[in-house]
């Protein structure tokens, strides 16, 4: 390093600061209000120490993030709950949807594990990793994905419920959650542990190895776990028949034994044929939870080139393997004649042909799918801190972030199984009763699976410097700057139904930001009503190579009237940006019968009982713009001094979202109805226009060499369409008292959403989501004591009823299903030390203590809400360091 004298150093603090000033004034700012708890997270336990700890929702070393709301889980709190991975962690966030769930991959097994905040999708809430973007390993969305770490690794979770746009950019419109993982280790530290519940186990087992030394430090930890499935099968509180409570039957009339219609007015059930109908669960054989195996190391090291540089870096790497039970697709209305030489009549009935409704069991030898998918991802960051004149320090870093997701489905051939119904020997037929069916007529039949390579790379670089700008009267004003360039890539290889669906998709990303904090009251200013006052304004401005630039700004205040008493507000926007298969993802094109457009959900009310042809298409849309939000928050923390192990917490929030990404399938009348999609029907296109809706496009239903007389094209590809308005309460209390035989602690934490209205469009009618299946309140309190080696803690863990609508003979109605309540159960035993190991901890879980049935609803299996399939849950672990 240069040695300077007293006037060269000062010159160069001058310049510095003045150039800093100069970028953030230059961002885009606006005035918000934000509020954050101002606790240090270096006073929590478990927590290493550091001069300058980074918090969650500040780019300002040390600052918390001003005026917003920071819900942690430290490492002490990680081990009492037992949570064997980073979804089972999230899973005992009441704010978070995952809340009293198993962790279950999202899209049906598709790759991406992603609790959202606050019943707002999942796709709003952006998840980090040492404040570091992440890769999603899913097939279906680039958002990032939560990451497998090692439960050894994990030093807390900071979650900043509150829009984080200005300081993080997209996908922060809920907030972010931040899982922060141990930086030392000195030496080895293991922990085993194997679970039991009914038709149900679970094991895992990981260890973390670590060294320090004068001026650096490094770390490795492996984790693997292991579960086994969950069939609806398995649990008997299921149910499907809800005619006895005004709902409607909702058993499968697709089963095994096959359904024979002749349109005569009378259904034929096999294998006897006489006139009735076969009904079957149709969920039964269905996961509702997979079987799963994962693999997941973590590295850290970090080593002081000098007094003033600093070289970091930081690994995670994740392979998980998901196999799926899935439903064998049913196969309705298939014409057999008696040229079949399986074909039998229904007795009495003298026809020459009948119409089979079965589910392919005796096709397959199951009664489903194994569906697979392995997702293998990595997240890699180094960086390096270089300390500058006047407390000020800059840090340069890159990361290379990849995943890989090999996606196999079983699928059923239709062509081949309409040649076999058509077959007219025992070698080329169709048996639709039993096992006759040939071998290689079967393997035809099974020969249609879909597989898919999908692989997704994010590149980013980036500099910040921060550090205090000037001092005042309450203290030292601190600002960052910093700037980001990130691209992100897509491609997929693979088929489906011997089609194949190649994509190549990419961005580049461009972003500047900045964050100044004003501390106007402070230690050394503080006056009666003003023991500390601190302003917070950040902003943050990108730019997509795809569909343009967003700038999205924030203001948090938190305001210390008196010792012990915080009040703190912010005001902000920010935005989530189309993913990159909501642009560009293959478009497909259906082809829709007259007769068949009630399926499709495209029946035309202007053409009354004619319908006509219809193109459908699906995918993705190069002229989406950002999701966008606007999010307020306020809220009190208390810590009484008279009461000094009480702390309190209240916070009401405010989130407008709109441009919310969707497609208007499904809308039905709507589609036809609402304004906002009237561009997306076309009546009676042209030759052009036809050729225009098919080009470029992967054709299904159809060949495009047999393009029969089209009446309407459906525009049904991704737009933004959504608008979603929600307000409420989240609250936090926390005691501790010390007594002579040892500590007693407990708390309760939860959420209340006040109002969440939902419009499908802006220009729609505006429904009520409490009304369609989002419970409003969920809570979860804690009771625990410690005395001497033995600690024993109680959760208990509350979703209330959900209110949803429900299938009726005549219709639809609401029903408002009962509220759903576990109870969990931690003892830990500190045990003696060993010649060869010490801090021997011995750790006793039950979950769902009662074994808690589900809320009863009339439809979705009879269950009312989201649920843990697992039931009740006893595991035993044993932890140890060497």
């Amino acid at each position: 390093m240069l040695i300077r004298t007293m006037r060269q150093r000062q010159r160069a603090q001058l310049l510095c600061r003045s150039a800093l000033a100069a970028a953030l004034l230059s961002l885009p700012m606006a005035a918000h209000a934000q509020s954050a708890d101002a606790a240090n997270p270096a006073a929590d336990e478990g927590i290493e120490a550091s001069s300058e700890i980074v918090v969650t929702g500040s780019s300002i070393r040390g600052i918390p993030p001003t005026g917003s709301d920071l819900i942690s889980v430290s490492r002490e709190d990680a081990k009492l709950i037992g949570a064997a991975s980073t979804p089972e962690l999230l899973a005992t966030v009441p704010q978070l949807n995952s809340f009293n769930t198993a962790p279950r991959v999202s899209n049906g097994g598709l790759g991406s594990f992603a609790p959202g905040l606050r019943g707002l999708p999942t796709a709003a809430t952006l998840p980090l990793m040492n404040g570091h973007r992440l890769i999603s390993g899913s097939t279906q969305q680039t958002n990032p994905d939560y990451p497998f770490i090692p439960e050894l690794a994990i030093e807390r979770v900071e979650i900043v419920a509150d829009g984080a746009s200005a300081i993080y950019g997209s996908e922060a419109v809920a907030g972010v959650v931040n899982f922060i993982t141990r930086k030392r280790v000195k030496g080895l530290e293991a922990i085993v542990r194997y679970g039991i519940a009914d038709d149900y186990n679970a094991f895992n087992a990981g260890a973390v190895f670590g060294q320090d030394w004068s001026g650096g430090s490094f770390l490795i930890a492996y984790q693997y776990q292991d579960n086994s499935n969950i069939t609806g099968a398995d649990r008997s509180y299921r149910s499907l028949d809800f005619r006895s409570v005004g709902g409607i039957d909702t058993r499968s009339a697709v089963c095994p034994d096959a359904n024979v219609n002749l349109f005569a007015g009378t259904i034929y059930a096999a294998p006897g044929l006489a006139p009735g109908l076969n009904t079957c669960d149709p969920r039964g054989p269905v996961d509702l939870l997979p079987q799963n195996r994962t693999h997941s190391v973590f590295a850290t090291a970090r080593q002081a080139v000098s007094d003033k540089v600093t070289v970091w870096a930081d690994f995670l790497y994740s392979d998980r393997r998901d196999v799926v039970q899935a439903a064998l697709p049913g196969q309705t209305f298939v014409l057999i004649t008696a040229a079949n030489p399986f074909f039998r009549a229904p007795p009495g009935t003298g026809s020459l042909f009948g119409y089979f409704d079965f589910r392919p069991d005796r096709l397959v030898g199951a009664d489903h799918f194994d569906q697979t998918f392995r997702v293998r991802s990595g997240n890699a960051t180094a960086g390096i801190d270089i300390e500058l004149p006047g407390g000020f320090q800059a840090t340069a870093f890159g990361s290379f972030n990849f995943s890989r997701n090999d996606t196999f489905q079983p699928g059923i051939n239709s062509t081949a199984l309409t040649a076999a119904a058509a077959g007219t020997t025992t070698a080329t037929a169709l048996d639709p009763f039993g096992y006759n069916t040939s071998p290689a007529v079967v393997a035809a039949i099974l020969d249609n699976p879909t597989t898919f390579d999908n692989r997704q790379r994010t590149r980013i670089g980036a500099v910040k410097v921060d550090g205090p700008l000037a001092q005042l009267p309450g203290g030292e004003l601190k600002i960052a700057v910093g700037a980001e360039y990130r691209r992100e890539t897509y491609r997929q290889r693979g088929q489906s139904g011997g089609v194949g669906f190649p994509e190549d998709l990419k961005r580049d990303v461009q972003s500047i930001y900045g964050e100044l904090f004003v501390p106007i009251f402070g230690a050394d200013n503080a006056t009666p009503g003003a023991y500390s006052l601190a302003l917070s304004l950040s902003g943050r401005y990108d730019h997509y190579s795809d569909f343009g630039s967003t700038s999205n700004p924030k203001i948090g205040l938190t305001w210390e009237p008196i010792e012990g008493v915080n009040l703190r507000g912010s005001y902000g926007r920010s935005f989530r940006a189309p993913g990159l298969r909501d642009l560009g993802s293959t478009v497909g094109s259906y082809y829709s019968a007259a007769a068949l457009v009630d399926a499709f959900g495209a029946r035309d009310p202007v053409r009354g009982a004619a319908q006509v042809n219809t193109i459908l298409l699906y995918g993705g849309n190069l002229d989406l713009t950002p999701e966008t939000a606007r999010t307020w928050s306020a809220g009190i923390d208390l810590r009484p001094k008279a009461v000094p192990n009480l702390t309190a917490s209240v916070t009401f929030y405010d989130i407008h979202y709109d441009n919310v990404i969707g497609t208007p399938s499904g809308l039905g009348a709507l589609l036809f109805s609402d304004p906002t999609f009237a561009s997306r029907v076309i009546r009676d296109p042209g030759a052009a226009q036809v050729s225009a809706a098919i080009a470029n496009t992967v054709p299904f239903y159809y060949t495009f060499a047999a393009v029969p007389a089209i009446g309407n094209i459906l525009d049904l590809r991704q737009g933004n369409f959504g608008v979603r308005e929600t307000n409420g309460l989240d609250f936090d209390v926390r005691y501790r008292h010390t007594a002579a035989f040892g500590t007693v602690f407990g708390g309760v934490a939860g959420n209340y959403i006040l109002n969440y209205r939902n419009q499908l469009s802006p220009t729609s009618a505006v429904s009520n989501s409490l009304d369609a299946g989002i419970p409003r309140r969920t809570l979860r309190t804690t009771l625990g004591v410690t005395a001497g080696p033995v600690t024993f803690v109680n959760f208990v863990n509350h979703r209330s009823g959900v209110t949803a609508s429900y299938a009726t003979p005549t219709g639809s109605a609401l029903y408002e299903a009962k509220g759903y309540t576990t109870v969990d159960l931690r003892l830990t035993v500190r045990l003696p030390d060993l010649a060869f190991a010490k801090g021997l901890e011995l750790g006793l879980q039950v979950n769902d203590l009662f074994d808690a049935t589900p809320p009863f609803f009339p439809g979705t299996d009879g269950i009312g809400g989201a649920y843990n399939p697992i039931g009740r849950y006893a595991a035993m672990s044993l932890r140890t360091s060497f």
